[in-house]
């Protein structure tokens, strides 16, 4: 079966109850354990990734993975494991209610995009595009960035766009939220994608890709017109589209 034919079957097995190999319902993308209702989560699973698809693109390879409900005391609401080449598992320490349109999708972004880009990528810009994932927070999410930027907790973004780590924080994500949400409102997803794969996968570094794709003189410029989307209410609508 040819690929595009293949993500055509899932993508109608998503609606009709049989994957794409004509059996009864099972994902073609993951496999779910920890639930009782292992069919309704491994189809909400596959409506999330085909979401993405149409978000970004196809991923030219796939290799399932299974995504594992622990049932929480874990110390963190989710966690995605790679070995290179695959994603080796998913782990959510939440119900399947509760993660739906929040972790689940954060997650399962995380494990898209190693897959769309065939490799590791920017933690910042990584966290940043998993956020935006979860359409249950964004509202919240932009409620508490322009909080904190108001709060004076914010720090200059070069000091985080090369973080390899975490910290306490929890800046690399409300800051990597609001910058892809702002890089998606000048661009579009598909746009976005383009971006972050000539990042990763290219020979140019942060200021050039912002300068090629966005039209940005130095990281600076960038730096100035995302705070002022901040200041201004993170309206999306009056940003300035490229296109």
């Amino acid at each position: 079966m040819k690929r595009r034919d293949f993500f055509a079957a899932v993508l109608a097995s998503t609606f009709f109850g049989k994957n794409a190999f004509g059996e009864e319902y099972s994902s073609n993308f993951v496999s779910v354990s920890g639930v009782p209702n292992v069919a309704e989560v491994e189809r909400e699973c596959d409506a999330i990734i085909f979401r993405l698809i149409d978000r970004y693109g196809t991923p030219k390879n796939w290799v399932k993975f299974p995504v594992v409900f622990t049932g929480g005391g874990l110390g963190y609401a989710g966690c995605t494991f790679y070995q290179k080449p695959r994603v080796t598992r998913v782990e959510i320490c939440q119900s399947f209610e509760k993660s739906r349109g929040g972790t689940l999708d954060h997650e399962l972004t995380h494990a898209f995009f190693f897959y769309l880009l065939d490799n590791y990528f920017s933690l910042f810009f990584n966290e940043g595009v998993a956020q935006n994932s979860e359409y249950n927070q964004r509202e919240r999410l932009r409620q508490t960035v322009y909080r904190r930027a108001s709060n004076g907790e914010f720090v200059a973004l070069g000091r985080l766009v090369e973080r390899r780590g975490y910290d306490g924080s929890l800046l690399i994500y409300h800051q990597g939220f609001s910058v892809v949400d702002f890089l998606i409102a000048r661009g579009g997803s598909a746009w976005l994608y383009s971006f972050l794969d000539s990042l990763t996968n290219g020979d140019d570094g942060l200021e050039d890709c912002l300068r090629r794709f966005y039209g940005y003189d130095s990281f600076g410029a960038f730096e100035s017109d995302w705070n002022r989307y901040v200041e201004e209410g993170q309206d999306r609508e009056g940003v300035k589209p490229l296109f």
